[in-house]
């Protein structure tokens, strides 16, 4: 079984791209993260364990995309049982530029939702032409996201501002692939994934030439063949 993270937008809509290739070699679950009140890591993580119990599994092949990342980080530090391997695609164990996270966790708190969309939507464009995301795809991103909720958004970042995973990361011991696009633009996605393997007894890390933080939904990255050749090396 292999399980999906959504990242920010928490909607688990924008997996369609890898899906399907994926459903020809695993049981793929996608699900909405949790978007009401003050939930916590341990509210996503709990709610995660729950899945997979609900599914009749024991464990499964956690993918946590960017903040998904950070749940699938926490999950593998609460539930370490639960992870047969772990794959975490542009993600961070903290967020660096700290002005930054704050005052964007400060403005999604008190600014109405239709104010910040076009803010949302140019920033997002940027980054998904540098993934050469078609027309149809963009439009299904925007369909996604349009459902994502004002207090949902803030309080995900909120929960980016005051996450700390460092000291904790060689904690992880399942079989962890980072995958990281060199043409981020979010974050520093290599450096990132290369910090973050060094403090792990079992972690290797695959960069994609060209590919930036929207690379799921791109042509560059494709998951069912980058875990074939995990699974080669990982057997």
């Amino acid at each position: 079984m292999l399980i999906h993270v959504a990242g920010l937008d928490g909607t688990g809509q924008l997996f369609f791209k890898q899906a399907p290739r994926l459903a020809l070699a695993h049981r793929v679950i996608t699900f909405r993260s949790r978007e009401h009140g003050r939930f916590t890591y341990e509210d996503l993580t709990d709610d995660l364990a729950a899945i997979i119990r609900n599914q009749g599994e024991q464990r499964g092949t956690i993918v946590g995309e960017s903040f998904g990342g950070t749940v699938a980080l926490n999950f593998a530090m609460r539930y370490p049982r639960m992870v047969e391997r772990l794959v975490v695609v542009n993600s961070f164990p903290r967020f660096r530029n700290r002005l930054t996270i704050k005052l964007g966790a400060k403005v999604a708190s008190g600014v109405p939702f239709r104010l910040l969309w076009p803010v949302r939507r140019a920033a997002s464009t940027v980054g998904l032409l540098v993934d050469g995301v078609d027309h149809d795809d963009r439009r299904l991103f925007w369909r996604a996201i349009s459902t994502v909720s004002s207090e949902a958004y803030a309080r995900r970042l909120q929960l980016i501002e005051a996450l700390d995973l460092e000291p904790r990361l060689s904690e992880i011991q399942a079989p962890t692939l980072f995958i990281a696009g060199d043409r981020d633009l979010l974050i520093s996605s290599v450096k990132e994934a290369y910090a973050m393997a060094a403090r792990m007894p079992n972690a290797r890390v695959k960069v994609i030439k060209g590919a930036g933080h929207a690379c799921l939904l791109g042509s560059r990255v494709r998951l069912d063949n980058l875990l074939a050749d995990w699974d080669e090396t990982f057997l």
